[in-house]
């Protein structure tokens, strides 16, 4: 160490420029210790890999012994063992590889009951825009999904005692079909309901965090008509000169009075903004802007007495052209209006419900009424936003002048049957 202490203060007295002759010279006279000294800089300075995991060996009458695997998760290793079922180390390494996410994530989940959790939270936000199982969704439809996955869905889960993805298979999913038949709700209220699980299942997978989407081999319950409830609606000369008179709440009136005169669908009335009438030759129009189908997309006739209400509510309750004029997270503002519809007609509740018409029963009606004042079958195709036949789309384009023409023809026709039947007083 003497020696090797001369030669240090011999290379510090050294220029930069003689590094090279320095290095000659220590390697020269003491290999034995570069290379101990190369071994000890390789140990300390490399980082070491980790497994991950490590292999305990446990006796088996069967095989002598099998090795089961151990993981870490968080810098800790996980109490439990896994049997890799082999007593080969390659292979027990090589499983312990490939599974440890979805092992981990199992324990996890019953440890913490982290899936409940998962579940709870995935409808409760709108997901990041790369999910694309959740962008398609409108924000009602994102509520309501919620609402079956909570209420529903998971009280379901804890009755079977599920506690991880892994036991999430087609058999549960059935049951839950059956659990909600059993519980008299109608096939396609079901299959709505697992639709929205479906969905949720389709994006963990995607993710990741299932491994097995149960989701596609569910089918759905067959529909009979006798299964669909019949919406009811009012006897079309029920609602002649109703909205000449005067009521109670402004906005009720205007929704009622935009459903029956228009056939909207309630989602487009709730979007709908005074700048998206637009005047077409004397002749006013809804422009639908967005719909749940490309068919929605459409123009819809709006009577001049409708028009003026529309606008002088606007004024009223200082609405700006493009703000969203009932704007509202509740369907509270339809039941409201239906109220006091039935008030103005002197119809009770009950019987309101025992023919089940709701405010959305006004779409019902309008297209009722317009079919049996001899309008043209096509004006489901025209103004309702129903599935469209290229050669109506062609007919009724109005940005052109035939198209306008043949659009505000029938526009006409709808407000002469309105005026009749509706704004008439007698």
């Amino acid at each position: 160490m003497t020696r090797l202490a001369e030669i240090v203060a011999q290379v510090k007295k050294q220029q930069p420029e003689d590094i090279n002759s320095m290095k000659v010279l220590i390697a020269g006279k003491y290999p034995n210790i570069l290379i101990a000294l190369h071994l000890i800089d390789i140990e300390y300075t490399r980082p070491k890999r980790r497994k991950g995991f490590s292999l305990v060996k446990i006796e088996s009458k069967k095989h002598g012994f099998l090795w089961y695997v151990r993981f870490s998760h968080n810098g800790k290793m996980l109490p439990t063992k896994w049997n890799t079922h082999t007593n080969d180390s390659e292979e027990a390494a090589k499983f312990a590889k490939e599974n440890k996410a979805r092992l981990v994530e199992g324990y996890l989940q019953k440890k913490d009951q982290r899936m409940y959790s998962m579940l709870e939270s995935f409808y409760e936000k709108k997901q990041e825009s790369d999910d694309i199982y959740s962008i398609r969704i409108s924000e009602r439809a994102r509520r309501d999904y919620q609402s079956i996955i909570t209420k529903k869905f998971i009280p379901f889960l804890k009755t079977e005692k599920i506690t991880c993805f892994e036991q999430l298979t087609a058999v549960i999913l059935n049951k839950f079909q059956d659990h909600l038949l059993a519980d008299n709700i109608k096939p396609q209220t079901v299959n709505n309901n697992v639709n929205a699980v479906r969905k949720m299942l389709a994006s963990l997978t995607r993710k990741g965090i299932i491994q097995d989407n149960p989701g596609p081999k569910i089918k759905d319950i067959p529909v009979k008509y006798d299964d669909k409830e019949a919406r009811g609606c009012y006897e079309l000369n029920k609602l002649s000169g109703v909205f000449n008179k005067k009521w109670k709440d402004d906005t009720s009136m205007l929704l009622c009075l935009l459903i029956y005169t228009t056939g909207m669908r309630n989602i487009e009335i709730q979007r709908m903004k005074f700048e998206d009438i637009e005047n077409i030759e004397g002749c006013y129009f809804i422009h639908i802007k967005k719909s749940k189908t490309s068919s929605g997309i459409r123009m819809v006739p709006l009577h001049d007495f409708v028009y003026r209400k529309l606008k002088t509510w606007t004024v009223k309750n200082k609405k700006q052209p493009k703000s969203i004029l009932f704007a509202s997270r509740s369907a509270n503002i339809y039941t409201k209006a239906a109220a006091c519809l039935r008030e103005q007609l002197g119809v009770s509740k009950k019987e309101a419900e025992a023919e089940n018409i709701t405010f959305y029963s006004g779409r019902h009606f309008w297209k009722t009424l317009m079919s049996a004042e001899g309008l043209g079958e096509d004006i489901e195709e025209i103004f309702m936003g129903h599935k469209v036949s290229h050669n109506v789309t062609k007919l009724y384009n109005h940005r052109d002048k035939q198209g306008k023409e043949m659009m505000i023809k029938k526009a006409q026709q709808v407000f002469s049957i309105l005026d009749r039947c509706i704004f008439s007083k007698t």
